[in-house]
């Protein structure tokens, strides 16, 4: 007998937050990688621009309230 309920094992929600959250984390790594390798190369001032492009990047958040 196939059941009837439509509902799915896991909430959606949690995949979203689990993908935003790999997102997130790899940007930061990556920006960081960035930072330090333009700091090895001597390129200080590229090195501190991006690393104040990134500071401010991650300080940005986004809330977003959906009502049912």
């Amino acid at each position: 007998m196939t059941s009837v309920d439509r509902t799915p094992t896991e909430p959606e929600t949690s995949k979203r937050l689990l993908i935003l959250s790999w997102v997130t984390a790899a940007s930061s790594l990556l920006s960081v990688i960035t930072v330090v390798i333009l700091a090895l190369t001597g390129q200080t001032e590229a090195a501190a621009v991006a690393a104040v492009a990134s500071s401010v990047a991650a300080g940005a958040n986004v809330t977003v309230n959906i009502r049912r």
